[in-house]
């Protein structure tokens, strides 16, 4: 493994990558190139999250994260892929079009643009959340740690991911904690079942907001539980929704709509 830096520090670590895998950083020599590719990432995280050119800078975005991502595998882990399914949406989405600077600047104009819904954007993350659950619940259903229910305590004793200890009495009670660890294989198998169920949704998701509040407060795993609860709100019933807009937006005027949502 070869690792050339700039002055500045930014590594580059040039690893195999997996087959058909392809980095914008390639064609470029420039040693400075990752940390410009920060930078970049940066101001169209900023852009996207004020609305200003939001699809364009969603699009930047997506393709600084996979650069990095290929450029240094060492930083990479499931919080990376998530935040860059999210991009992806949010590109292929009428996004922009309400509360943002591009909103605000067609008003300006005396432009009007009718409110679409993104139904292929949103039915595209809510699939990816699903399956995403479902494939990391069957890996787990596979592993003897999580099939005898040792798994949940030894992720909790790695000291390098401990952001909080588990209390002692929690190791103490190994039946809790073979109980967590099957309830956390039947919530992600289960998953893909159950969320479409507008009756179940609500719990389903409320589940799932503590279990990664739980991941969140003793596992050290960066912003991996946040890009989960982020991409729950393409599961927002769009009845409920809609009271949100009416309600931040204060009026009382139905929002108008070209195209249904994904339910």
């Amino acid at each position: 493994m070869s690792i050339r830096s700039s002055p500045r520090g930014a590594l580059r670590y040039d690893l195999p990558t997996p087959a058909g895998s392809w980095n914008p950083l390639d064609a470029i020599g420039w040693t400075a190139a990752p940390l410009v590719t920060c930078v970049l990432l940066l101001g169209a995280a900023v852009a996207t999250a004020v609305g200003y050119r939001t699809r364009f800078a969603s699009m930047v975005a997506v393709l600084c994260l996979i650069a990095l991502q290929r450029t240094n595998v060492t930083v990479y882990n499931s919080g990376d892929l998530f935040l860059r399914q999210i991009g992806i949406a949010v590109a292929l989405s009428p996004c922009g079009l309400l509360w943002s600077l591009d909103a605000r600047r067609a008003r300006q104009q005396g432009r009007t643009t009718a409110l679409w819904r993104a139904p292929w954007a949103m039915r595209l993350l809510q699939l990816e959340v699903a399956v995403g659950y479902l494939l990391s619940g069957w890996a787990k259903a596979r592993g003897d740690t999580w099939r005898d229910g040792r798994a949940l305590e030894l992720a909790l004793r790695i000291e390098d991911l401990q952001r909080v200890r588990a209390p002692e009495w929690v190791f103490g009670n190994p039946n809790v904690l073979s109980m967590l660890t099957t309830a956390t294989v039947a919530f992600e198998l289960g998953f893909i079942f159950l969320v479409w169920n507008r009756r179940l949704r609500p719990w389903v998701l409320g589940a799932g907001v503590a279990f990664h509040l739980g991941v969140d407060i003793f596992l050290d795993v960066g912003f991996f539980s946040i890009a989960m609860w982020i991409a729950y709100l393409a599961f927002i019933v769009p009845s409920i929704a809609d009271r949100i807009v009416r309600r931040v937006s204060a009026s009382s005027q139905p929002v108008p709509l070209a195209v249904q949502p994904a339910q």
